[in-house]
């Protein structure tokens, strides 16, 4: 009877080790599959990754000397598959433990042989059966399979020794920008009518960069020149709103025959920045901006044969520095939508300054200088469209957001006379926004 118990014993744990194995092949094949849901940002990385590899586009990170570790969430590469002996290699028990796929089958156990009636259940102690007698059993199972299973799980791309970068080390970029400059559509000095919108304007932007390695990029860009132009003609009679307390100073903007007004704009960037390349998934970039930015304004009336002039220049030179973001969503292997968001801080070392005369021989002139805190903000959407391993189109529309601007309309009236004084105002806030196209290449 104790033979039985401890054979159904052995063989109901043999069935239970079949039972575990086969919910824990469940388990490993299900770790394989891709998680029901929304995309994440592991699943675009992957996704851009392979859109890089069919480009061929070398992912980041690697085999050289200094790299970075990959991205979490990169694409990951099948490990090798184990040749059949490796796969079913017997393996050896830890003392206390049984293996079901180590164990011999049971040989059975006569029970005719031993009469349990004429032996009585008590004069046979457990104790005195030896475990090392009895021959562990276990039944065939399909655990063998379990080892492969989970080799399957992800794992880190394999990198070769290290070895120096060989890969693409310049990067230039040239692209045709239009840019808008609004505001101050009100201006004006003449009462005839107001001068209208400055317009937009196409200039260029050319950047060259370094890669010493597949994430890190030194570049320097420079966008300009901008100009925005705008003008009016008026006919007189016609009065303008030149104040002076000296009649000579007055005579030729009052009651003119004619009156003609022009109002410039020039603007240019510099940057000398490092980014921070991330399988082009998200970029950063942080370094070093200076803007140039001025604005004249000039004013002629004419009344009969006496003529005057009214001038007034401002300049702005910011110096600070900048950084930004972007970040990319593909679409498909070559097309990807993003956006980028950059700031800045700077000194802004801005002047003003008026000059005014007459035919008559009169003559002012004042300027002054101001050095200010000034700040941009700007949001850039942008798609790009990959040629080449080494080429991309690249398009979009930008914003950006200018603070603390020494302008023509910021500068207070000052009153003609032949001793004038200016403080400069530095108080503006100007938008300007437009398109972008253009190409990037690699070599």
């Amino acid at each position: 009877m104790a033979g039985k118990q401890i054979a159904t014993k052995l063989v109901f744990g043999a069935m239970l080790a079949v039972v575990m194995g086969w919910c824990a092949t469940l388990s490993a094949q299900q770790a394989d599959q891709l998680a029901p849901g929304p995309l994440t940002s592991q699943d675009y990385l992957k996704l851009m990754e392979q859109a890089n590899a069919a480009a061929g586009i070398q992912p980041s990170g690697g085999n050289f000397p200094g790299a970075k570790a990959r991205p979490r969430g990169s694409l990951e590469t099948p490990p090798p598959v184990a040749s059949p002996q490796q796969q079913f290699a017997p393996v050896s028990p830890s003392a206390g433990q049984i293996r079901p796929d180590a164990v011999q089958p049971l040989a059975p156990v006569p029970t005719a042989s031993i009469p349990t009636a004429s032996i009585p259940t008590a004069s046979i102690p457990t104790a005195s059966i030896p475990t090392a007698a009895i021959p562990t059993a276990a039944m065939p199972s399909p655990v063998q399979s379990f080892e492969p299973q989970a080799s399957r799980l992800p794992t880190a791309r394999a990198l070769p020794p290290s070895q120096p970068w060989t890969g693409p080390h310049w990067v230039g970029r040239y692209a045709t920008v239009g840019l808008r400059r609004p505001g101050d559509e009100s201006y004006t000095l003449s009462q005839a009518g107001q001068l209208g919108t400055l317009g937009s304007d196409l200039a260029n932007q050319i950047t060259i960069g370094y890669l010493t390695n597949p994430i890190d990029c030194y570049e320097f860009s420079y966008l300009g020149s901008l100009n925005w132009n705008r003008g009016l003609d008026s006919t007189g009679p016609v009065n303008s709103s030149v104040s002076s307390n000296d009649p000579q100073w007055l005579a030729p903007f009052q009651d003119a025959d004619l009156h003609q007004q022009k109002h410039s704009a020039g603007y240019r960037q510099y940057d000398l920045n490092r980014r921070w390349l991330t399988d082009d998934i998200g970029n950063s970039s942080l370094g070093l901006r200076m803007i140039d930015y001025s604005e004249q304004y000039g004013f002629r009336s004419v009344r009969g044969t006496q003529e005057g002039l009214y001038r007034i220049d401002t300049s702005n030179l910011l110096v600070g520095m900048a950084s930004g973001m972007e970040l990319w969503r593909p679409i498909s292997q070559r097309l990807a939508v993003g956006g980028a968001i950059d700031g800045g801080l700077y000194a802004n070392f801005a002047d003003a300054s008026i000059d005014a005369r007459t035919s008559g021989g009169k003559r002012a002139f004042a300027g002054d200088e101001d050095l200010s805190l000034a700040a941009s903000f700007g949001v850039h959407l942008r798609t790009r469209y990959q040629l080449r391993s080494w080429a991309g189109l690249y398009g979009g529309y930008r914003w950006m957001v200018l603070s603390g601007l020494a302008t023509v309309d910021d500068q207070a009236p000052v009153p003609l006379s032949d001793n004038i004084s200016l403080s400069t105002s530095s108080d503006a806030t100007i938008l300007f926004h437009g398109f972008d196209v253009g190409l990037e290449l690699k070599f």
